[in-house]
């Protein structure tokens, strides 16, 4: 048991790592070459996509993580204020950093609109997802 509660936790904590590397890599990389989505505001569609799977990954780690102690409501809002103040970061980053890459307030307002978006379909599913966590868990 205690096995599996350790790979549980090694799992999600693995998955988020890869993720934030991604959405690192990906928000501060130069393409060799350029990736083109032929639809206006495609690349908000992606700061959308990515910011909800981010909150998404984030928030599971911090609920569903045995070694955790945080109710859906503090993981929740820590996930979504983690994920938007990341954003922001990288949106610094590419000013500080890059010449090849140039912050945008729509980005901002794209990965928002993830992040909101991701809280309210976990706010939708919260009692069945309390209800899976606590039969995931063992009773001390």
């Amino acid at each position: 048991m205690v096995i599996k509660k350790l790979l549980g936790h090694k799992i999600l904590l693995a998955l988020l790592i890869v993720y934030i590397i991604t959405i690192t890599w990906a928000s501060l990389a130069k393409f060799i070459v350029p990736l083109s989505i032929n639809m206006q505001g495609g690349d908000k569609i992606g700061h959308f996509v990515a910011y909800f799977i981010f909150t998404l990954v984030l928030f599971s780690f911090l609920f569903f993580s045995e070694r955790r102690n945080e109710n859906f409501r503090q993981s929740l809002i820590r996930s979504s204020i983690i994920c938007f103040f990341y954003g922001g970061l990288m949106e610094l980053l590419q000013m500080l950093l890059t010449n090849y890459r140039s912050p945008e307030w729509n980005d901002m307002l794209a990965n928002t609109s993830g992040i909101i978006f991701a809280a309210i379909i976990l706010k939708l599913f919260e009692n069945k997802l309390i209800v899976f966590n606590k039969e995931k868990k063992p009773v001390t």
